[in-house]
């Protein structure tokens, strides 16, 4: 039977003891990739924590993309992905100062902009890095603090490119004198020869933007970009201080010394290969076009 209808001898044998059922049942579908196992133990690492899919991928060495990751953690039923805090709306005068700076920077070459920021480090833990997985069978994790403050540090850092410039710790009290003494550090000498390509971008703080500060620029002849109010979202360099939060307070723990803080960051500073930032910089024309098409709104960034 099997050679005159052309089909396996299995086929014939399970079409015999199953007439009527044969042909009926169901594909169970695709297998998961990911164990049992597996999925206890990424539910176990995410629990109440700020890791992420890409965290838990590296950690328990798995050989899935991180949405299978994440579709496991919403299939659980028990986690929600939640913030700690909000971040604030913009008005429509913001909106439109943003509106403004995507049409003035449509042809920049975004790889000849110095992009900049300063950012507070705390001992006790990040100040705005406070999204984490809620495990819903647990009591809600706390953002807490010690009584009398556990000391923190304040850095400065800036790259262009795929090139990262020298960390500064700066003051958290610091002035219009104190950040041009950070910019004879690092902006002049990075544009002795480039004052003529390359366009320096800072934000709208009062020490960026006094007098003093600009004629200090227009000195030592660093065009200053002009950037709209309201914007971290259009400055790759806030993606990379998401990046260094999640290596230095990756085990939960505070530290204990603003020394093994310090440590810890210019670790995770210099760890940044040149491939991340090559592809900050490349996102730069998809946010133009996101505020386009949000009419001035926040992209995703």
């Amino acid at each position: 039977m099997s050679k005159r209808i052309r089909r396996s001898r299995n086929v014939v044998r399970r079409y015999i003891q199953d007439v009527d059922g044969y042909g009926t049942k169901k594909s169970p579908g695709r297998p998961r990739k990911v164990s049992t196992r597996d999925e206890r133990n990424i539910l176990r690492m995410v629990s109440n924590s700020v890791t992420s899919a890409n965290d838990v991928r590296t950690e328990l060495k798995l050989d899935v993309c991180k949405n299978t990751v994440i579709n496991t953690i919403h299939r659980s039923g028990v986690m929600v992905h939640q913030k700690m805090a909000k971040t604030p709306s913009m008005t429509d005068r913001h909106k439109e100062f943003r509106l403004d700076f995507v049409r003035n920077n449509l042809a920049t070459d975004w790889n000849k902009v110095v992009f900049s920021d300063e950012k507070k480090w705390n001992l006790d833990g990040p100040d705005g890095f406070r999204s984490y997985w809620r495990d819903l069978r647990k009591d809600p994790r706390l953002f807490s603090r010690r009584n009398f403050g556990g000391g923190s540090l304040m850095i400065w850092g800036a790259f262009c490119g795929k090139k990262k410039l020298q960390l500064q710790f700066i003051s958290t009290k610091m002035n219009s004198n104190d950040y041009q003494e950070v910019l004879k550090k690092t902006i002049v000498p990075f544009f002795r020869n480039r004052r003529n390509t390359h366009i320096f971008q800072q934000d709208n703080a009062s020490i960026h933007k006094s007098r003093s500060t600009l004629d200090f620029l227009a000195k030592n002849r660093i065009k200053d970009m002009k950037w709209p109010a309201c914007s971290p979202d259009l400055n790759p360099i806030e993606n990379i201080w998401g990046f260094l939060a999640r290596r230095v307070y990756k085990t939960g723990v505070p530290f204990k010394t603003q020394q093994e803080l310090k440590d810890a960051i210019i670790a995770a500073w210099d760890a940044i290969p040149p491939s991340e930032l090559e592809k900050l910089v490349d996102s730069m024309k998809d946010r133009m076009m996101e505020v386009i098409q949000k009419n001035g709104g926040e992209t995703k960034y």
